[in-house]
């Protein structure tokens, strides 16, 4: 019997009688039953992404006799940490998700190319959203596909904005609104509950990707195409005072309580210390299933309009919510290429996972769940509808390091919100230890 690690879960139990899938033919291998092909997937999230990723998974086994796929799955906090382990003992997964650090891993040749299987038609693609599939490029070569369509967002808890009497916001807010209702919503609930989450919310958005969007706002990308970065000191000043100001006026929480959360599951939207958490929309359904009360989902607030951020441009834009990969050393790259072909354009899968991950990829797939979906899932299905009309079509991918750069963004945060450093100080070593890293 394989041993499991605490956390995982081997999928054995296969289930009977299940119709097989159109445009999933079986390998020759297993098509009868003669070979035994084990694997390993993993994947991070809440209870509900879980439950729903192994009953797909179930449903994958069943229509491959012969086929058992090991379990691999947690929370976001030290997933990526286990995940590079892994690889450096030469054990890591058939199939993936990863968090951080995916251009060192493709630049290391760990990630298996995928332009060969879409190709040949193996893996199919025709309904994909071809835009995003852009930005996922690296050097023109594809290495994974979106598990699901997503943005950076605000989920808003709207009993609090209705038990406050504070109006929501709209699609169209920008940063004077959401500093805004954040106060009106910390002046009107109990001590301890805030406006808002902070930016550097742990298992949140993480600080970058937001900070690239007010980037965008003013006609600019993070970094330029050589892998520079792309904005001045100034602009970094002003992102950081923006924070610490409301911060200090009780608007978002202290370092202490923002430094509690350890998932989704102690996020202050979830523990009811926070009225507005921002995350990528992903989570939608994960996210709701572990809060007390209604979410909705919202766009990130822009600069237009706005005298705190400002920008003249639209700066948000539709991303990958989760990409899964394939283990360039595993032994069962056609088995693996099979499963994204399957989680990609299988309706009976599509009926299990619905929007666990985001919206879904294939447009035909979005169109035949979409009746099935919470209010929660409409709601992101809405704002992702919203962001792709407004967007800047201009995206500069990461270098290599990007990973390091958004380490250091959460790091600069954090000794901001803890005293460790006043904002010139931590904006000038901020900008000296990214020289370093994209050397």
């Amino acid at each position: 019997m394989t041993k499991i690690e605490p956390g995982t879960l081997s999928r054995r139990t296969l289930l009977m009688g299940a119709t097989a899938l159109a445009g999933l033919p079986l390998l020759s291998s297993l098509a009868h039953g003669q070979d035994k092909i084990d694997m390993r997937i993993a994947w991070w999230g809440s209870d509900d992404r879980h439950q729903k990723t192994l009953k797909m998974i179930d449903l994958f086994e069943a229509e491959h006799p012969g086929l058992t796929m090991e379990s691999q799955y947690g929370g976001l906090i030290g997933y990526q940490d286990k995940l590079s382990t892994e690889f450096a003992g030469g054990n890591a997964p058939d199939i993936m998700q990863v968090s951080d650090s995916r251009e060192a891993l493709i630049k290391s040749g760990r990630l298996l190319e995928l332009d060969e299987y879409i190709n040949s038609g193996e893996l199919d693609l025709s309904d994909a959203n071809k835009s995003v599939l852009e930005t996922l490029k690296v050097d023109g070569k594809l290495y994974s596909i979106p598990w699901g369509l997503a943005s950076g967002c605000y989920f808003i808890d709207t009993k609090v904005f209705a038990d406050s009497k504070v109006e929501e916001p709209g699609l169209d807010w920008n940063w004077d609104g959401f500093a805004e209702k954040a106060k009106a919503i910390a002046d009107a609930t109990p001590d301890g509950v805030y406006g808002s989450a902070d930016i550097w919310a742990p298992a949140g958005t993480r600080s970058f990707y937001p900070f690239e969007f007010f980037l965008r706002g003013r006609g600019k990308t993070a970094y330029t195409p050589d892998g520079k970065l792309n904005f001045t000191a100034d602009e970094l000043t002003e992102w950081f005072t923006f924070w610490d100001e409301l911060r200090k006026a009780g608007v978002v929480p202290p370092a202490e309580i923002t430094a509690l959360e350890t998932g989704f599951e102690t996020s202050p939207i979830v523990t009811g210390r926070a009225a507005m958490y921002p995350i990528n929309s992903s989570i939608a359904s994960s996210l709701q299933a572990l809060a007390p009360n209604p979410l909705k989902v919202l766009s990130f607030p822009s600069g237009i309009g706005s005298t705190a951020l400002s920008g003249d441009k639209y700066g948000a834009f539709i991303n990958s919510s989760m990409q899964v990969y394939v283990n360039a050393a595993s032994e069962h790259k056609d088995v693996a290429i099979q499963f994204l072909n399957f989680v990609t354009n299988s309706p009976d899968a599509a009926k299990i996972h619905l929007m666990a991950r985001g919206v879904p990829l294939s447009s035909k797939i979005a169109a035949l769940v979409s009746p099935d979906v919470s209010p929660i899932e409409q709601s992101m299905v809405d704002m992702i509808q919203y962001v792709q009309e407004h967007a800047v079509p201009e995206v500069v991918s990461w270098p290599v390091q990007g990973g390091q750069i958004q380490d250091l963004m959460q790091r600069s945060h954090q000794e901001i919100a803890f005293g460790q450093s006043d904002i010139a100080g931590t904006v000038s070593k901020f900008f000296d230890e990214a020289e370093f890293i994209l050397e």
